[in-house]
């Protein structure tokens, strides 16, 4: 849904009567939007988030029915209805094979149609709610984060996930404290993060009881079921304290991972690999946010940060990964409860 909670639908249809008869049908649904063909459909969803995507199974170039199982692949959350003017048992079977949520013959009834649609964004919302996180990044310095897990972080947001950044430091030895404050705060903005920055000693952050209580403290704020920190595999001693102290301050998180910085070693070694093509120009474009950085940080150059995902999808067999250490990868501890219609997580006792 957008801002003012109401629902965005997109319709798939190559022919424009067809397509101007159905958005006009549905415009009391909701935010209407129209693509004329499959491709056009998945760059959209790529840029923007939508709660219903209702598809014509006979389209030019991909057809319906693959754009629906690309569509699951990519959220399986998102609520997907097939017309067809070729109504069969068989249609019928493949659109639920495919992944679609529902089936309706053309020419549909306006009345029926929408109230199809309101039943499946209704479905949307809920699935949505029940599977919304709480993801909690932590770097040192300003910009460790959007490095490492910037096109995760964007992927988490794209989802509908709530997403933090907790940045221990001003990064002072590097710069300005000032600008630096409000290039991350840009960066945030731009990724749909909360901004927690907080101002512990740049090159001298511990890994002792201040910098754990500083962690905690944000922990114990947004209860989140997913943390991604610094890599223990790193020549800079800030990283490596931020890391051990997050082990202690987030031991009681369910999943916890570990992110590459320009400053990690060989001997960084990933075994999950998470795809980013979607995000890799956002991720570039929050990362040129720190602008007094960029202009003087061969690391920061875009060519090299493409590279960089580029590389690692040697791993998967997407174009642009970003790649994680697993500290912890558990459900255990989980346990789903439901409070005014929203689906929360709350911490069982852990005794380790």
């Amino acid at each position: 849904m957008n801002d003012s909670g109401t629902p965005r639908i997109l319709v798939v249809e190559d022919d424009e009567v067809i397509a101007a008869l159905t958005t006009g049908m549905l415009g009391d649904s909701g935010e209407v939007a129209w693509a004329a063909s499959a491709e056009t459909a998945l760059e959209m969803l790529a840029e923007s988030h939508f709660d219903l995507l209702v598809v014509d199974i006979g389209l030019p170039g991909i057809s319906g029915l693959d754009l629906i199982k690309e569509v699951k692949n990519r959220d399986p959350l998102l609520a997907t209805l097939i017309l067809t003017g070729e109504a069969s048992f068989d249609n019928a079977v493949e659109a639920i094979r495919a992944g679609a949520d529902d089936f309706m013959q053309k020419p549909v009834d306006g009345a029926e149609l929408v109230a199809k649609v309101g039943e499946l964004t209704a479905i949307s919302t809920r699935r949505r709610a029940e599977s919304r996180e709480t993801v909690l990044a932590i770097g040192a310095h300003p910009d460790d984060v959007e490095i490492g897990v910037g096109g995760i972080l964007l992927r988490h947001a794209a989802k509908g996930d709530r997403v933090a950044l907790l940045t221990m430091t001003g990064g002072e030895q590097g710069g300005d404290t000032l600008e630096r404050a409000e290039e991350s705060r840009r960066a945030a903005e731009l990724i749909g993060a909360r901004l927690y920055h907080r101002e512990l000693e740049d090159t001298s952050v511990s890994d002792g009881g201040l910098t754990i209580g500083t962690i905690k403290e944000v922990i114990d704020e947004i209860n989140p079921t997913t943390v991604y920190t610094h890599t223990s595999r790193d020549v800079h001693q800030d990283h490596r304290n931020v890391h051990s102290a997050t082990l202690v301050a987030a031991r009681g998180v369910p999943r916890i991972y570990c992110y590459q910085a320009p400053s990690s070693t060989v001997e960084f070694k990933p075994t999950k690999f998470i795809a980013i093509d979607d995000y890799i120009d956002k991720k570039l474009g929050a990362i040129a946010a720190y602008n007094s950085q960029a202009t003087t940080r061969a690391y920061l150059e875009p060519d090299l940060l493409r590279a960089t995902a580029r590389y690692w999808s040697r791993f998967s067999g997407s174009t642009y990964v970003e790649p994680l250490e697993v500290v912890r990868e558990s459900d255990l501890g989980l346990k789903p409860t439901s409070t005014n219609n929203e689906t929360k997580l709350k911490e069982t006792p852990n005794h380790g």
